[in-house]
């Protein structure tokens, strides 16, 4: 497992370290499930590929917009919301550590901050497109303008995921304040545009949302967006007059989401695999497949399970035995009806490459 992904998993553990592991977790039981490759994963990538999402992770790693914690001050209580079903959230996201940053030269000699922060983007889940976040490097002082840009218009790591925002939309500002985080946009219609169906439309305010309050690393401070630098009644046909919450941890998040190893990571012998969870009995489950065929499966459990947020697992993975090459990772929480009610489990995929 690469450095890079050593020092995420650290700093995840320091900030989810003062929360408590759900009380009366049922024994997990011993079970894998053997299943064909998700659909949601159509190609490999190769070893370039982990050069790539390396890249993602270069620079000291800041803890920005996690899943699983409490918020470093109370969340804001803003008159809007985007949607009926994704209103103020309480506990899914830690208090953002302060950003550690590493030197580097640019032209002028002058030093450069670089550090991972949270973006996130929409994916597919059996209930629907969700969100997924993915640790992007920035450099800067800045966080908050380039994680935008990165969110609506940039190119996420993990091909599962992508921007729901109509393509021409630009992000023409954003600043914060102690109470307020202002962006606007620009090249996006008020109404809902073609080809974005309601859910994804309410998926791309709460990208906008989630990410800058990552990004500007102070809790949940609410989020009002403008069009053209003026108030908007409606964007892409949600509601916007008044600043937005970030939506129910539940309701607007992938329940089963990979932090590390990253897309396209290299690894060998055994590796440590972190991420966050909230499904049946805390149980979290594991496959690497090869030609979306099983090859190995395990399974872990996470810190807790039901409440309104989500919680902090990590699963030892042993690749001695695999031949060397690309195969794909993926975790999964349980499905106690065995497909025959509800969407089904989440889950979250990534490359890996077993040297």
């Amino acid at each position: 497992m690469n450095q890079h992904d050593d020092e995420i998993r650290r700093l995840l553990n320091e900030a989810v370290g003062d929360v408590e592991p759900h009380e009366g977790i049922t024994t997990i039981k011993s079970k894998t499930k053997e299943k064909k490759m998700s659909a949601r994963r159509p190609v490999l990538f190769g070893a370039g590929g982990a050069a790539i999402a390396t890249a993602a992770v270069i620079g000291v790693i800041a803890w920005s917009g996690g899943f699983g914690g409490d918020d470093k001050k109370d969340d804001a209580n803003p008159a809007g919301s985007p949607t009926d079903d994704t209103s103020q959230s309480t506990s899914e996201d830690p208090s953002p550590t302060e950003a550690e940053t590493s030197d580097t030269t640019s032209e002028t000699d002058e030093p450069v901050e670089s550090s991972a922060v949270a973006v996130y983007y929409v994916g597919d889940a059996g209930r629907g497109p969700v969100l997924y976040r993915e640790f992007q490097s920035l450099s800067g002082s800045d966080k908050l303008t380039p994680a935008l840009e990165a969110a609506v218009v940039g190119t996420p790591n993990d091909p599962d995921y992508r921007s729901a925002w109509p393509d021409g939309t630009a992000v023409n500002s954003a600043e914060a304040t102690s109470d307020l985080i202002t962006v606007d946009l620009g090249g996006v219609p008020a109404d809902l545009a073609s080809g974005v169906t309601a859910r994804e439309a309410k998926m791309a305010l709460q990208q906008l949302v989630y990410t800058a309050q990552a990004a500007n690393g102070e809790g949940r401070v609410p989020v009002q967006i403008t069009l053209g630098g003026s108030p908007s009644d409606t964007i892409l046909g949600v509601p916007t007059a008044e600043p937005l919450n970030a939506g129910k941890a539940t309701k607007t998040l992938s329940l089963m989401s990979i932090s590390s190893p990253s897309e396209g990571a290299t690894v060998s012998g055994s590796f440590t695999a972190t991420g966050v969870n909230n499904g049946f009995e805390a149980w979290v489950g594991y496959q690497i497949l090869k030609d979306g065929e099983e090859v190995a499966s395990g399974f872990g459990t996470a810190e807790g399970w039901m409440d309104e947020k989500l919680f902090p697992w990590e699963v030892e993975i042993d690749v001695s035995d695999l031949e060397p090459g690309e195969y794909v990772l993926r975790f999964h929480n349980d499905d106690p009806s065995g497909g025959a009610e509800g969407s089904g489990p989440d889950e979250d995929t990534r490359t890996i490459v077993v040297e």
